[in-house]
C-alpha cells in the first residue's frame, strides 16, 4: 500500500509537470498578495511561503492561523499558552524551559526527540532546549498539522508551527507595555520600536523582561521552587534593495534564570499529590540566540529565497533526580550547541495553473553535553549495595561500598548533520474547473554520532570469607569510552487532491509521510557505567540507539464559509498509521527513548467562527484523537495493544469570544475591547499501562481592555476559576510524581503606542 502511494506520488508529479508542455494552461485568478482575514475589525494578516506551492488560506491541510489581535487577546506569551487553542494541540508543562513536549494528533516525544518542528522567521530551531521563549512582538504563528515532511523533512511527523516577526518596512511604531500581577510577584516589561531610516531601509528593535516569584514552595527548603528570571531583545534589519531584491538580517539573544522540576510525589491509587519537597538544587540557566540572514528575489515569474542561520546555546541543568528530602542521587547537565542551518528555494509565480517549487536544504548541529550523576548516602545504599549485597552468595566474597557520595561524570560529543532536496507541484483546474493536485517528494539524509566518555570510582571493601585473608580496600574504578554512528536516509512523499466548490468554499483529501529520524540515548550511560562496575552484563546498543519512527497520514478535509462572511469552518478526519513507535521510557539513572511497536491515531479537528455582531465574534476550536497502541508487547506477559498513548489527550477545546468597540468624536474612550476564552484537554493518560490520568479540565481566562489617545490598560486573569490540575507525569522505579499546573494569576498591562 505505501510503495502504491510513494509510486503514485512520483508519477503525479512527473504528470503534472509535463501536462504544462501537454495541454494549453489556463489563467488562474490574479495572483495577489497571501493575506488572511482576522477573527475582529476586519484584521488582515500578512501571509507568505518561500516553497508553498498552494495559497496558506487555501492550503489542503489542517492549519490554524493566529493573527497579533488573537495572540493579544489570548495572552499567548509563550508556546505553551497555545496548548489546547488550537484543535489536537497539547504541550505538557515539563517544568521548566529545558524541554517542550508538542504533541499534535497525539503525535509528539516528552524527551529529546523531536515530533514536531518550529520556525522562527523561517529558520528552524533544531532543539527543543530552544522551544520555549517570549511571544514578544510577534506577527502572526501558523500551526500546519499532520506530517509536513515534503516541504520541511525530518522531525515535522505530528506538524509544523510557524512564527514570524513583523518587518519594520511594514510596520513603524513604538510600543512600550508593563504587566504587573497581583500575585506570585508577576512582573513584565517590554518596548519595542520599528522604524523607517529610509524608504527602503527599516530597523527594528525589542527588548524584554520577565519575571515571578514562583507557584510553588520547596517545603525542604522554604524556598520558591520554580520562580522565574528572564530577558532577551531582538534586531531586525530590512533592506528593500532594489523592485525585485529584498534582505532580512535577524539577531535575537535570551537570557533564562528559573527555578525547576516542582515534581511531587504522586499516588496513582488515591490520586493524592504530595507538597514540593526535595534536598537538592533543581534550577535550569539557559544563554540562547541566533542570526538569520533572509535574502527574497522576486519576479513576475518566480521567487528565489535563500535562509542563512546560526544557532546557539549553552544552559545549564540541576535536578533531585528522586524529588524527595532524602539525599539519594542528583544531576548536573550543561548542553553548549553551535548548529548552522542553509536552505534555498525557487518556487514560481506566474498567474498560470502549474505552480511548482524546487528546494534544498542541510544542517550541521554540534551538541556537547556533560552530565554528572551523583550518588549520595542514601543512593549509594540503595542503587549500588542493595545489588551487592543481593548478588552475595554463601562463600563468594562479600563487598561493602565504603563511599558515602559516588560521582559519575560523561562527557559527550554529538554532531549531526543533514541534507535534503524537495520538489512539489501544484496543477489548478486539472479537467474541471476547481480541481487541483498537489504532488510533492522529498529526500532527506542525515548522519549522527556519539563520542562517549564516562566514568565512575568508588572505594570497596572486600571480605574473601577466608580467616587467613583479612578483608582489604580496593578501588573499583569503571572507564567506558568510544564513539557510535549512525546515518538515515528516506523519501518524504506526499499527494493532495482540492476541489474548490466555489471562491470561499473547498474540500480536500491528502495523503503524506512522516518520519522522525533515530539517535542515541546518552542519559542511560551513568547506569551502564555502574552496570559495568557491578559486573552486569548489558546490550551497549539496545540501551543507547533507536531506530526511526515512521508515520502515513490520511486525511479528508472543508474549509470555508457556512454563512457568508457570518460563519465560517474547517473540518478535518484523519488516521495516522505509525510504525517503530518511539516512545520516553524510564531507566535507573535517567530516561531513554525506545522503539516499542505500532500506534494508530484518528480522530478529526473542528473549527467554528461566527461574526455575530460588528466587533463581536464567537469561535471554538474542538479535538479528538483516540491514538492507541496497534501492536506493544512490553515483555512476554505484558501486552499493552489497545491502550492509549500516554500524553495524548482524547480532547482538546477552545471556546472564546471577543467584542471590540469603538468610538467617535469626543467620547471619553476610543476603543474598549473584551476577551474571554475556556481551554480544556482530556482525558490525559499518563504511561503507557494507562494506570495514571488526568481526566478532563478546563481554564478560564480572560481579559478587559480601554484605549484612550496612546494609552491602553487592560485587567487580565488566568484559570479564573483556580482549576486544579496536573500537567506532567512520570514513574522511576515503583514512585510516581508529578507536575502540577499554575493557580489563578490576575494583573493588569499598561501599553503606550507612539
Amino acid at each position: 500500500m505505501k510503495k502504491t502511494i510513494l509510486t503514485i506520488a512520483f508519477l503525479s508529479g512527473i504528470f503534472v509537470h509535463f501536462s504544462v508542455w501537454a495541454e494549453n494552461e489556463k489563467d488562474n485568478e490574479n495572483i495577489k498578495q497571501d493575506t488572511i482575514k482576522g477573527y475582529a475589525l476586519n484584521e488582515v494578516v500578512v501571509t507568505s511561503s518561500f516553497k508553498e506551492t498552494n495559497s496558506l488560506k487555501k492550503l489542503p491541510g489542517a492549519t490554524s492561523i493566529l493573527s497579533p489581535l488573537q495572540i493579544d487577546g489570548m495572552q499567548i506569551s509563550d508556546i505553551v499558552n497555545i496548548s489546547s487553542i488550537v484543535p489536537n494541540f497539547f504541550i505538557p508543562d515539563y517544568g521548566s524551559k529545558y524541554s517542550s513536549p508538542v504533541y499534535i494528533r497525539g503525535i509528539g516525544n516528552r524527551l529529546t526527540g523531536q515530533a514536531s518542528g518550529l520556525y522562527v522567521d523561517n529558520v528552524p530551531m533544531l532543539n527543543k532546549s530552544t522551544y520555549d521563549f517570549d511571544f514578544n512582538d510577534i506577527q502572526r504563528i501558523e500551526l500546519l498539522r499532520g506530517p509536513q515532511g515534503t516541504l520541511y523533512g525530518r522531525n515535522a511527523m505530528g506538524g509544523i508551527l510557524n512564527v514570524y516577526t513583523p518587518s519594520p518596512l511594514s510596520l513603524q511604531q513604538t510600543r512600550i507595555g508593563i504587566t504587573a500581577g497581583s500575585n506570585y510577584g508577576i512582573f513584565k516589561a517590554n518596548v519595542s520600536n520599528h522604524s523607517k531610516l529610509s524608504d527602503n531601509l527599516g530597523i527594528s528593535v525589542t527588548g524584554y523582561y520577565d519575571g515571578d516569584d514562583g507557584y510553588f514552595t520547596n517545603e525542604y527548603t522554604g524556598k520558591s521552587a520554580d520562580a522565574l528570571k528572564s530577558a532577551g531583545g531582538r534586531i531586525r534589519l530590512d533592506y528593500q534593495i532594489s523592485k525585485t531584491f529584498k534582505a532580512s538580517l535577524i539577531g535575537d539573544y535570551d537570557y533564562s534564570d528559573q527555578g525547576a522540576f516542582p515534581y511531587s510525589l504522586y499516588n496513582k491509587k488515591t490520586g493524592e499529590t504530595s507538597p514540593v519537597s526535595y534536598n537538592d538544587e533543581g534550577s535550569y540557566l539557559r544563554n540562547m540566540g541566533y542570526a538569520a540572514l533572509n535574502l527574497e528575489y522576486k519576479n513576475d515569474r518566480i521567487v528565489l529565497a535563500s535562509t542563512s542561520s546560526y544557532q546557539g546555546l549553552k544552559d545549564d541543568m540541576c535536578m533531585d533526580q528522586d524529588y524527595t528530602p532524602v539525599p539519594v542521587y542528583n544531576i548536573n547537565q550543561r548542553q553548549k550547541i553551535n548548529a548552522f542551518t542553509q536552505e534555498f528555494s525557487v518556487k514560481s509565480m506566474t498567474q498560470k495553473n502549474y505552480q511548482w517549487s524546487f528546494g534544498t536544504f542541510g544542517f550541521y548541529n554540534q551538541l556537547n553535553t556533560n552530565v554528572d550523576v551523583n550518588f549520595e548516602e542514601a543512593g549509594v545504599k540503595s542503587i549500588i549495595q542493595a545489588p551487592l549485597d543481593l548478588a552475595h552468595s554463601k562463600g563468594a566474597p562479600k563487598m561493602t561500598v565504603l563511599n558515602t557520595f559516588i560521582p559519575a561524570p560523561a562527557a559527550f560529543k554529538s554532531p549531526s548533520y543533514g541534507l535534503a532536496l524537495f520538489h512539489q507541484s501544484t496543477y489548478n483546474n486539472l479537467f474541471i474547473e476547481g480541481l487541483s493536485v498537489t504532488a510533492g517528494i522529498r529526500l532527506d539524509y542525515g548522519k549522527e554520532t556519539l563520542d562517549y566518555n564516562t566514568s565512575i570510582d568508588m572505594d570497596v571493601n572486600v571480605n574473601l570469607g577466608n580467616p587467613r585473608i583479612p578483608p582489604f580496600n580496593t578501588k573499583m574504578d569503571t572507564i567506558m569510552t568510544g564513539s557510535q554512528s549512525t546515518d538515515f536516509i528516506q523519501l518524504l512523499p506526499k499527494l493532495a487532491v482540492k476541489y474548490e466548490i466555489d471562491r470561499n468554499r473547498y474540500v480536500y483529501a491528502s495523503v503524506s509521510n512522516g518520519y522522525n529520524p533515530g539517535g542515541f540515548n546518552i542519559q542511560t550511560f551513568s547506569e551502564l557505567v555502574l552496570q559495568a562496575a557491578l559486573s552486569i552484563p548489558f546490550d551497549l546498543r539496545e540501551m543507547t540507539q533507536y531506530k526511526p519512527e515512521y508515520s502515513w497520514n490520511y486525511e479528508i478535509g472543508f474549509k470555508g464559509d457556512i454563512i457568508k462572511n457570518k460563519l465560517s469552518a474547517e473540518v478535518a478526519l484523519f488516521y495516522i498509521d505509525v510504525n517503530d513507535m518511539q516512545l520516553t521510557k524510564m531507566a535507573t539513572a535517567g530516561r531513554m527513548i525506545a522503539n516499542v511497536g505500532k500506534a494508530a491515531n484518528k480522530g478529526f479537528d473542528i473549527t467554528l467562527q461566527a461574526n455575530v455582531l460588528p466587533g463581536l465574534i464567537l469561535g471554538t476550536n474542538y479535538g479528538y484523537t483516540n491514538a492507541t497502541f496497534k501492536d506493544y508487547k512490553k515483555s512476554a506477559t505484558i501486552d499493552y495493544t489497545g491502550k492509549y498513548l500516554p500524553y495524548a489527550p482524547l480532547q482538546t477545546f477552545s471556546l472564546y469570544g471577543t467584542y471590540i468597540k469603538t468610538f467617535v468624536n469626543d467620547s471619553f474612550l476610543d476603543q474598549v475591547s473584551i476577551h474571554a476564552q475556556y481551554n480544556g484537554a482530556g482525558k490525559i493518560y499518563w504511561n503507557e499501562a494507562n494506570d495514571a490520568e488526568q481526566d478532563f479540565y478546563g481554564l478560564l481566562n480572560f481579559k478587559v481592555g480601554a484605549t484612550k489617545g496612546k494609552c491602553s490598560i487592560n485587567l487580565w486573569m488566568k484559570n479564573a476559576l483556580n482549576q486544579h490540575y496536573n500537567t506532567f507525569f512520570f514513574e522511576m522505579g515503583n514512585q510516581a510524581y508529578i507536575q502540577q499546573g499554575k493557580p489563578a494569576t490576575l494583573g493588569a498591562d499598561l501599553v503606550i503606542l507612539f
